[in-house]
């Protein structure tokens, strides 16, 4: 417990065949504050809960609940190709895709269903993830129920926890996420043939499914999408092509696309060092150069409303405005 917030660690919000999932939970000393859901990256293979830019802070920055939720990481195979990013000490339980998304959406079931118990309001809910996880909280945003993934998963999703509460989000936040498989090379050896289980010559439904950017539709959340341009991890390109389709289906959104950087805000991947520090690289003085773009749907006979009024540069000011306009 801090000065201005209180932190309840290590909430099992799950228990799965290969152990409990459980979520950090940053508490502003507020009445009621809206909840936002972070979800780590890591590869889907890699890393754990606590890679989030300091939660205690922004929790008191935006007054917005932080929830950082665990999920099950993706199991390798003895010899599978991802040897620099599988930590065999990581103690956080492992599965197969979509364990990922099987368990955020019941990470937002179960905080839906103890809102009252910690003392926020789970009625409008943020979803903001990096890298994997920005892949996993684009997909908990453009996929109200987890049944609704797709037929090629239908046999491997259930809910089992709080299932009479909406996993639904009402915003998204990503950082540098994955949006469109169909961009990743077909490699029988690559991380997102492992992950789908193939390559997508001979599962192509499953890369499909899995990417947001096949669910995008008019009823999507709005989203804040942020990434580098010259990203070596993430293609830029997977950003582009999800604003694109929310632009498409009149769904409001922005876009930030920093000029210089890459994965994780740094200039050279080699200098990666975890998500806890990207919001200072992000958010760093000078300003980095920057392109921002803005989808502002308006109905007949409306006035726009624009997510954001003064477009803040990339970083706290522009995430808290965004949040300000959707979920509080």
């Amino acid at each position: 417990m801090t000065d201005d917030v209180t932190v309840h660690e290590g909430i099992t919000y799950a228990d799965r065949e290969t152990g409990e999932l459980k979520l950090d939970l940053y508490l502003p000393h507020s009445s009621d504050p809206p909840l936002v859901v972070y979800v780590h990256g890591g590869g889907w293979i890699a890393e754990t809960r606590s890679n989030i830019p300091d939660p205690e802070q922004y929790a008191a920055a935006w007054d917005c609940a932080i929830a950082s939720v665990s999920y099950r990481l993706q199991e390798a195979p003895d010899g599978a190709a991802v040897e620099e990013l599988y930590d065999p000490d990581n103690p956080t339980p492992r599965g197969h895709f979509p364990d990922h998304f099987v368990d955020v959406k019941a990470a937002v079931r179960w905080l839906r269903a103890h809102a009252e118990e910690y003392g926020y309001d789970a009625d409008q809910i943020a979803a903001w993830g990096s890298s994997a996880g920005g892949h996993l909280a684009l997909l908990a945003g453009v996929v109200d129920d987890v049944t609704d993934l797709g037929d090629a998963f239908a046999d491997e999703v259930e809910k089992t926890v709080a299932p009479e509460e909406s996993s639904a989000v009402q915003a998204v936040v990503s950082w540098y996420g994955a949006a469109d498989f169909t961009l990743v090379d077909d490699d029988v050896e690559g991380l997102i043939p492992l992950l789908m289980g193939g390559p997508q010559s001979e599962i192509p439904e499953r890369w499909a499914q899995a990417s947001p950017v096949t669910h995008v539709t008019p009823e999507s959340p709005p989203a804040l999408l942020m990434h580098g341009r010259q990203d070596e991890v993430v293609d830029v390109d997977h950003s582009h092509r999800f604003f694109d389709a929310l632009e498409e289906a009149g769904v409001n959104a922005v876009f930030y696309e920093l000029h210089d950087l890459n994965h994780v805000w740094v200039e050279d991947v080699e200098d990666i060092e975890s998500e806890r520090v990207a919001m200072d690289l992000l958010a760093a003085d000078p300003t980095h150069a920057q392109s921002v773009s803005q989808a502002t749907h308006v109905e007949a006979g409306g006035s726009p409303e624009p997510l954001l009024v003064d477009l803040p540069p990339a970083g706290p000011e522009a995430i808290q405005q965004f949040l300000d306009r959707t979920i509080r």
